[in-house]
């Protein structure tokens, strides 16, 4: 899932206003951004469980910990360390990671079936969105570019789908 992560965020802004966006953004693809410094850094020896059930829990723990730490706020802890969860399991969905290090390797794998990704991250998409949208602190003229960003979202992920031949 790429711009479902990001759709998730936004969905989650209704309920977590008092934290940064790019915060949410940031709880949201932070599994991503563990795997790209566990590249960088092989001998931190984090690549391989960054998706993980294990790797996921302790990610979620580190960013609400840091949370509680910066927004001296309980629910905001929560919610950020929830982002971080929703990551691995919506990646259930589009791919197939390992239970644990080792272990056994499930999910839908729809990265396989493009148009099947593609459904399932336009759904989060408009989920998202609309959720967004209902944020009381969000004003009229940010709402007016809602459906522009909808829209450049669903494009960045068609072409991840279905353009310039990367599959």
């Amino acid at each position: 899932m790429y711009m479902g992560h990001y759709a998730i965020a936004l969905g989650a802004r209704r309920w977590l206003r008092p934290l940064p966006m790019a915060w949410l953004l940031f709880a949201s693809i932070e599994p991503d951004l563990h795997d790209v410094l566990g590249d960088l850094i092989p001998a931190l020896s984090i690549g391989p469980d960054t998706h993980t059930v294990a790797g996921a829990i302790g990610a979620a723990i580190v960013v609400a910990l840091l949370a509680a730490v910066l927004f001296r706020q309980a629910a905001l802890a929560v919610g950020s360390g929830l982002l971080v969860l929703s990551h691995v399991a919506v990646d259930y969905l589009t791919s197939r990671l390992p239970l644990w290090r080792h272990g056994p390797v499930v999910g839908l794998h729809l990265y396989a079936v493009p148009w099947a990704d593609f459904v399932l991250e336009a759904l989060a998409i408009a989920i998202g969105v609309s959720i967004y949208a209902t944020s009381p602190d969000l004003r009229r003229p940010a709402r007016a570019g809602l459906l522009g960003m909808a829209l450049l979202m669903l494009c960045m992920q068609a072409v991840w789908n279905f353009g310039f031949g990367s599959h």
